[in-house]
Formats: structure tokens, C-alpha cells, sequence
């Protein structure tokens, strides 16, 4: 029998994957280079490097998760249909979920930080509970446990293995580490190869080889063993195997071993080389700050995936990898373009993907703002066709609300941001005034009410606590986007409200769209661009 992919799952399974990389950003930030705090230092060590992993584990399931659902579409047909396609509506996986998440919170609410490194271990707990509920009620989200159990276990010991392998990959690369004498001979030859990149391109670095250090400008990098590109290696290798493992008899094997393998691998480490080179030219020409809180950070993961996805494409769209099929598969559904569902959710994922990209290029995120336009303007214009089917008309309650929003976001407009001064660049401005005003509320309000709010609301006339629920979940999701989150849980709320008088996107967007006008001009008006 043939089997095919489940719309319905898919897009769970994005919204899955956003939501999570947004919250692992969330989690990291709150100790990310912060000096009052340091696992080194901290009641327990152990355990405190172990958890400080747990995002980094979360990102690699769900990158496996993600390749396992486009290399093997038979693995998710039960995910498809039925039951299952229905359990993400429930409302007990995603408060489970959100449960743990204000678990995790807890202790840096309760502690503050100048005790948490004696009282960490008391808010162990806190935060292993937190990590095990937010794990388990975004997965029951996803699907039930019955499903989970059946496509771990229904082919073999081969997918549980892998998975196991996946979240454990910090443990394995540290064991390989040690176990090869500390990685030496690897991060002396990525030492050496930095050296001449750098030279080649006239940067007059200087270095010191016993103890791996290169020196321009003031700026003073240590290529340690966990800068010797393993870590990359490892994933891309394992990725690459997974597909092939996945993908079954269709590839041609030495090709693809013997071609595509070793490139991939030689390639992450290329590109290892070029982000110390790169990070060492930013600390010493540009800003240190810029190098070590935003190139250092993000541009591995970067890398990553920019070289995951080449891989992908490069698989799926050249047949010199592949065996001949046996008969075209007949096309089912709308263009991609022209499917209302993605219009609702990839212009998002755009969006939020342009927030890692600008930490890495400019010291201040928010000199960026143009960049996320860009993505933004893409975003939009490649669902333009699906964009022209939705119902955009709005009416006077719409614009009612539309004003209490604005007012409500002026009038718990903090200190800071109503004393700031000084006007940023025009094209910034104009930039900006763009995005706040006409882009933003689209793409938000397609995602936040017109995905998440419907899918968990359900049809007109359904129960009232998935109204309920469906109301809750979208709000805190969008005010998590925010700093002033209260303020963001209610205007989410608001502009919940206003969707589900008609389930049309238009009284919403165009209720945002006013909101933000007004803030922006509230901004221009009196020169302080911290309202915006």
C-alpha cells in the first residue's frame, strides 16, 4: 500500500520544531554570559553542565525527529489519520508542557542569582521535573503515547537505538574526546588550518601553538578541543546516515558513500575553520562583543543546518543519486504556494529564522531590523497566491480594539524606553515602521490565530474549553515574543477574541496593523524607537 505524508502532521510537526527552537532560546538567554553565575562554581557541577545540555539535546531530537519525518514518510502514516491526527487538539499535553516550562523558571524567579550557584542544588529538582514535563507534553503533543510506542518499537530495536544515540550525542562526543587522547591531534590540525586561512587573507595574527592561541588586534581566541570541528562531524555524519538508514533501497549506495558522505563530512569541518577565522576578524576588526555573544554563539548551528539542508536538496533533486523509480508518483493537493495552510506557519518560521541570523552580523540585533524585512518580504511573496484566498475585510470593532491595544502597550511603556533619545538611521526607521506596521501583523496573526488558535479551538460550535484553551495557548505563545509579556498575553487575547467572531484573519490583522501604527507613531513622535 502506498503511503503518503499527513498534512495535519506535518505542520504540527513545525510548529513542534519553531515553538521548541523559540523556547530553547528563551531558556539559554536567561544564563547566557551572565558573570554572576558559572556551573564551575555552583553546589553541583556535574549536574549543572548536565542540564545547561538539555536544549542542546532538545535541538538534536528534534532534528531527528524532522529528518526522520521527510527521509521515511511510511514511519508517520499512523501519525496521519484517526485518533492520532485529532490528539494535538487536547489540551492536557500542551498544559503539561507549559507546566514544566514555568518549572524550569521557577528557581530564577525564586533564587536570586548571586545565590544560585550555593542553592543550585535545591533548584535541581525544579528544574529536571520542568525538563521531564515540558519534554513529555510536547511530544503527547505531537502524538499520542499509543503512536509513539508504535513507531518506536514497530520496526525494531533501530529507532529507539537512534534516538537514544541522538539525545546521549554530548556524552558520545565527550567520550570519543577522551578516549582519543582529548581530541589533539584534530584541534592541532584545525589550529594550523585557521593559521593559514588567516594568513592567506593578510590578517598578520599572532599565534601561539603549545597553547593553541591566536592574537590580532587586542582580540585573543583559544582553539580548544571543543573547537576542533568533532562536534560538527559527528552530526552531519550521523544525519547522513540516518537518511541513508531511512531512505531504504531508492539510493545508490556508492555514489552516495563514496561521493556525497565524505564531502558532507569534509565541508563541516571547511566551514569550522572559516567560523574561527571569521569570529577571530570580527573580535579584532569589529566588535568583541559581536564575536563571542553573537558570531560564536549561533554560527555553528548555522552552519549546521545551511549544510543539513544542502545535503537534503542536493539528495532529493539530483538523480545521480538515486535508483531509477519505478513509476512517477502522481501529484496530489494545491502548489506549495498556493496551499493556504503553509501561507499560515513557513512566512513565521522566516521570521523567526532572521532573528539567529542578525546577532551574528551586527553587535546590537536590532541594527538587523532590515535583514528580517527581507525575510519577511519572502516570506509573504512566496504565499502570495494562498495570501489572495483569505478573507481580509475588518469592521469597527476590529479597530476598536486595535486602539485599547495601542493604549494599553503605551501606558505600560517602561521608563527606560519612554526617557530614550536620538533617531536611528532613516532607512532603519522606514525599515522598521515597515515591518512593525504592515508585516508583522500578517505573518503574526496568520500564525498565532489563524494555525494555533483554530487548530486548537476547533470548528465553530466546538467544546468551550477548546475555545478556552486554544485562547490560553495562542496568547502565552505570543507573548513569549515579547518583553512585556502581560502586555502580550493580552493583546494575543484581543486579538484571539476578534478572530473568533468570524475565523477570518482580516478583523485580527488589521486590528494589529492599527495597534502598531499608533505605537509607531507614538515612537516617531516623540523620537523614542524603544516603543517599537
Amino acid at each position: 500500500m502506498q503511503v503518503t505524508f499527513s498534512k495535519p502532521f506535518m505542520f504540527r510537526l513545525a510548529v513542534f520544531v519553531t515553538v521548541m527552537l523559540a523556547e530553547v532560546h528563551a531558556v539559554q538567554s536567561v544564563l547566557q554570559n551572565r558573570e554572576d553565575f558559572s556551573c564551575v562554581e555552583s553546589s553541583a557541577p556535574g549536574l549543572c553542565f548536565w542540564i545547561a545540555s538539555l536544549p542542546r539535546r532538545a535541538v538534536y531530537v528534534s532534528l531527528a525527529l524532522v529528518s526522520a519525518a521527510a527521509l521515511k514518510p511510511p514511519l508517520w502514516n499512523v501519525a496521519g489519520t484517526g485518533p492520532a491526527a485529532a490528539s494535538f487538539a487536547r489540551p492536557g499535553p500542551a498544559l503539561l508542557h507549559f507546566a514544566g516550562l514555568a518549572m524550569i523558571f521557577m528557581p530564577f524567579w525564586l533564587i536570586p542569582f548571586l545565590d544560585l550557584e550555593v542553592r543550585f542544588a535545591q533548584a535541581v529538582p525544579a528544574f529536571l521535573l520542568g525538563a521531564f514535563c515540558a519534554a513529555l507534553g510536547a511530544l503527547l503533543w505531537l502524538m499520542p503515547l499509543r503512536v509513539w510506542r508504535q513507531w518506536l518499537f514497530g520496526s525494531g530495536p533501530f529507532l529507539p537505538a537512534a534516538m537514544a544515540a541522538v539525545f546521549a550525542l554530548p556524552d558520545l562526543i565527550g567520550a570519543a574526546s577522551f578516549f582519543g587522547g582529548g581530541n589533539r591531534a584534530m584541534t592541532w590540525l584545525t589550529f594550523v588550518s585557521v593559521e593559514q586561512v588567516l594568513s592567506v587573507f593578510g590578517a598578520e595574527a599572532t599565534s601561539l601553538p603549545e597553547e593553541r592561541i591566536f592574537a590580532l588586534n587586542g582580540f585573543a581566541v583559544q582553539v580548544g578541543n571543543t573547537c576542533s570541528g568533532i562536534e560538527g562531524i559527528v552530526l552531519i555524519a550521523l544525519f547522513v546516515a540516518g537518511y541513508a538508514l531511512l531512505s531504504g533501497g531508492t539510493l545508490r549506495w556508492k555514489p552516495y558513500w563514496l561521493v556525497l558522505f565524505p564531502a558532507a563530512v569534509l565541508l563541516s569541518w571547511v566551514f569550522n575553520i572559516l567560523r574561527i577565522s571569521v569570529l577571530i576578524w570580527l573580535g579584532a576588526h569589529v566588535s568583541p562583543r559581536l564575536a563571542v555573544d553573537g558570531f560564536h554563539s549561533y554560527a555553528g548551528w548555522l552552519a549546521f543546518s545551511l549544510l543539513a539542508f544542502a545535503v537534503l536538496a542536493i539528495v532529493h533533486n539530483t538523480a545521480f543519486f538515486h535508483k531509477a523509480p519505478d513509476a512517477p508518483r502522481p501529484r496530489s493537493g494545491p502548489p506549495l504556494r498556493s496551499d493556504p495552510l503553509f501561507a499560515r506557519f513557513v512566512p513565521f518560521i522566516l521570521f523567526m529564522m532572521s532573528g539567529t541570523l542578525t546577532p551574528l552580523l551586527w553587535e546590537d540585533p536590532a541594527d538587523g531590523y532590515p535583514l528580517r524585512v527581507a525575510f519577511m518580504v519572502l516570506g509573504l511573496g512566496l504565499f502570495w497566491p494562498a495570501l489572495k484566498t483569505f478573507r481580509w475585510r475588518a469592521g469597527p470593532a476590529d479597530w476598536a480594539a486595535g486602539c485599547a491595544v495601542a493604549a494599553l502597550w503605551l501606558w505600560t511603556a517602561p521608563e527606560a524606553a519612554a526617557s530614550a533619545a536620538g533617531a536611528p538611521d532613516p532607512v532603519w526607521i522606514l525599515c522598521r515602521l515597515l515591518g512593525t506596521v504592515l508585516l508583522v501583523p500578517v505573518i503574526e496573526e496568520l500564525f498565532f490565530r489563524a494555525y494555533v488558535l483554530e487548530r486548537i479551538a476547533g470548528r465553530p460550535g466546538a467544546a468551550p474549553w477548546r475555545v478556552l484553551a486554544g485562547l490560553a495557548v495562542s496568547s502565552l505563545l505570543f507573548a513569549a515574543l515579547h518583553d512585556r509579556w502581560l502586555a502580550g498575553a493580552l493583546a494575543g487575547l484581543a486579538f484571539g477574541l476578534l478572530y473568533l467572531r468570524t475565523r477570518h484573519p482580516g478583523g485580527a490583522v488589521q486590528a494589529h496593523m492599527l495597534a502598531n501604527g499608533l505605537i509607531a507613531s507614538a515612537a516617531v513622535a516623540s523620537g523614542d524607537f524603544g516603543l517599537i
